[in-house]
């Protein structure tokens, strides 16, 4: 863990099973991870990363429902002068992108094959038996971009 602020930011999902074991993956290789344990609505979300300690550039990581509450995220972060160099999309519904969302680079992490070569243009890595690697090295990324 780092002295300073989360450096990765988790969204809730509860349908997430693995989540925890991702959490504990990207806290083992040394980064500061802020776990938002809230309801997955972006009034709650967005309410919790305004009193966070947060260490820029910050990396968001989504899955699947809390995807769509990215671009009302991106907008809390941006009007806190917070710079966030990317988004995992893991699962993803996918948000709708606006005129503030993707300010940043997307990245997806798909355990399907419904989700396609891309999307949106995003590329789209297939997650496999070591997705917990596969999730710290595009973390690892993002952090460098």
């Amino acid at each position: 863990m780092t002295e300073f602020g989360a450096e990765v930011v988790v969204l809730p999902d509860p349908s997430w099973v693995d989540r925890s074991a991702a959490i504990q993956a990207l806290a083992n290789d040394g980064l500061s991870v802020l776990d938002v344990d809230t309801p997955v609505d972006s009034k709650s979300i967005c309410a919790t990363l305004i009193g966070a300690d947060l260490n820029p550039p910050i990396v968001v990581l989504a899955h699947a429902d809390s995807c769509l509450m990215l671009p009302a995220v991106a907008l809390s972060l941006r009007t806190q002068h917070r710079d966030t160099s990317g988004y995992v999309l893991i699962d993803p519904d996918a948000p709708p992108a606006t005129d503030t969302w993707p300010e940043s680079p997307v990245l997806v992490l798909s355990s399907t094959e419904a989700t396609g070569t891309s999307l949106r243009g995003w590329p789209v890595l297939r997650s496999q038996e070591n997705a917990d690697e596969q999730l710290l090295g595009l973390v690892r990324e993002l952090r460098t971009v």
